[in-house]
C-alpha cells in the first residue's frame, strides 16, 4: 500500500479508499503465488522477506549486465557468439521456476526460450559468459533455491 500511497502522491479520502480496495483485490487475486495452503504463514513470510532482500542484488547484476551488453554493442572488437544453453534445475515449485526464468531473462544479453519441468533453454548473446555464470557459478539458480527453501543448504 506505501508504494501504491507513493506512486498516487494524494492522500485525499477518494485514494486512501482506492488504494485499499485495490490492494485487497491483488492479494485476494495474487495471494496464493506467496501463501499457500500447505506452507506455514511464517514460511512464506521469510520467503517474502528473503525475495525483497534479493532484488537490490538482482538490480545490480541487471545493471551490469546493461553495461556488458552496451559495450559488446558498441566495440568492434568484442566477442559476440550467440548460442542455447540447456540448464537442468532440481525446481519443483511454480514460483520458484518463473523467479528464475524472470531473472536470466531480466539480465540483458539472456532471455529465457523454454521452460520444460526443471529444464530450462536460455538464449545467449555470449555463449562462454553464460556458461560460466548460468552452468559454472549457478548463482542466480543456488541464490533463488536457497530464497525458497528449496537448497540443501
Amino acid at each position: 500500500m506505501a508504494f501504491w500511497y507513493m506512486l498516487s502522491g494524494q492522500l485525499d479520502p477518494f485514494y486512501l479508499g482506492a488504494g485499499i480496495i485495490c490492494c485487497g483485490i491483488i492479494t485476494l487475486i495474487s495471494g496464493d503465488l506467496v501463501f499457500r495452503s500447505n506452507t506455514s504463514v511464517f514460511r512464506s513470510a521469510r520467503t517474502f522477506v528473503r525475495f525483497v532482500l534479493y532484488i537490490p542484488r538482482l538490480m545490480v547484476a541487471i545493471v551490469y549486465a546493461n553495461i556488458d551488453v552496451a559495450y559488446r554493442i558498441l566495440h568492434p572488437k568484442m566477442p559476440i557468439d550467440p548460442a542455447l544453453i540447456t540448464i537442468e534445475t532440481p525446481f519443483r515449485d511454480d514460483v520458484l521456476r518463473t523467479s528464475f526464468a524472470n531473472a536470466m531473462t531480466l539480465t540483458p544479453g539472456t532471455v529465457t526460450v523454454d521452460v520444460t519441468g526443471g529444464t530450462f533453454i536460455v538464449h545467449a548473446l555470449v555463449r562462454e559468459m553464460a556458461e560460466k555464470d548460468l552452468l559454472e557459478g549457478r548463482d542466480i539458480q543456488n541464490r533463488l533455491a536457497r530464497i525458497f527453501g528449496e537448497s540443501d543448504d
